[in-house]
């Protein structure tokens, strides 16, 4: 009689493990942060070439300081002081010519980080982010010490769009891992229609470094490029992602998805054949992206 409890016992257990194991990451509470006004930040690296003329909408001329734009290889950054809630930004704009980056790229991963050796990014992103990377810090810092002096740690968000999505998660990897932008807490990153980044590794220590910050990437429907580099390739997203399935109305739906698995109800749900839209990757939430959404400014 005993025997067989104790066999009883040892199945439910393994049972248990095995359900644990399979069982896929609960649907994320909705962002903290608004993402329609991450969303006009992120446009922002596109419209604004000089810090003395800013070209922003409506909805940020009250609140939103541009104290230096970057300009470094095609690549540029938007630094400056959110006074709606006392808070540095970095706005991120990848390439130039952001409308079709993709078409030529050749994705090659690389290890960069001698602290976390077994990481890998994509060498064409960790390329355009060091561009930008020392000019930011600086100017972060120059920032801080004119609005917010006395704090020890001041807060920062990282926004961007396609291939400026990619270069602000490695922005804010490097914060979390305390080796760049000093006096600054990482609140909140937040991409649009951004690419893979990195490897597995690079999205569970990315992951494990946030702590209270939000990390969050908007989707669109069937949109080509957060597809890129492809899965099979070894790469994997940073959650958590919210994706806009409709084709013009900003509903999102937060997924479920996790540091070791994207949820392919979500945007990858186009995948394999699907997900080809340029349309879908210059819109999100009923706003038009890159160079073509300044005209509306």
């Amino acid at each position: 009689m005993r025997v067989v409890t104790a066999l009883c016992v040892i199945r439910a257990a393994g049972a248990i493990a095995v359900d644990t194991a399979d069982r896929k990451p609960s649907t994320p509470p909705p962002p903290k942060y608004n993402l329609t006004r991450a969303l006009l930040l992120a446009e922002a690296s596109y419209c604004t070439a000089t810090e003395d003329q800013p070209l922003l909408p409506a909805e940020l001329r009250k609140t939103i300081i541009v104290t230096k734009v970057v300009d470094n290889h095609a690549t540029r950054a938007v630094i400056g002081w959110d006074a709606s809630d006392r808070s540095l930004f970095v706005s991120f704009r990848g390439t130039e010519n952001d409308r079709n980056w993709w078409q030529d790229a050749k994705f090659v991963k690389i290890r960069p980080y001698a602290d976390y050796k077994d990481v890998a990014v994509e060498r064409g992103f960790w390329r355009w982010y060091n561009f930008l990377k020392e000019d930011v810090a600086h100017q972060l810092a120059k920032a801080k010490a004119k609005f917010d002096p006395t704090s020890l740690f001041t807060p920062v968000r990282f926004y961007g769009h396609s291939a400026g999505g990619a270069v602000a998660v490695l922005a804010a990897f490097d914060q979390l891992r305390g080796s760049v932008y000093n006096g600054t807490k990482l609140v909140g990153s937040y991409t649009f229609g951004c690419p893979r980044v990195g490897s597995a590794s690079f999205a569970k220590a990315f992951t494990s470094l946030l702590g209270d910050a939000e990390n969050w990437r908007v989707t669109h429907r069937d949109d080509v490029v957060p597809h890129l580099p492809q899965e099979d390739l070894g790469y994997l997203h940073t959650p958590r992602e919210a994706w806009q399935r409709d084709e013009v109305k900003p509903d999102l739906i937060y997924c479920a998805d996790s540091a070791t698995h994207e949820d392919d109800a979500c945007s990858n749900s186009c995948y394999p054949l699907g997900c080809t839209s340029v349309v879908d990757h210059l819109s999100y939430l009923g706003l038009v992206q890159g160079i073509g959404g300044c005209v509306e400014l």
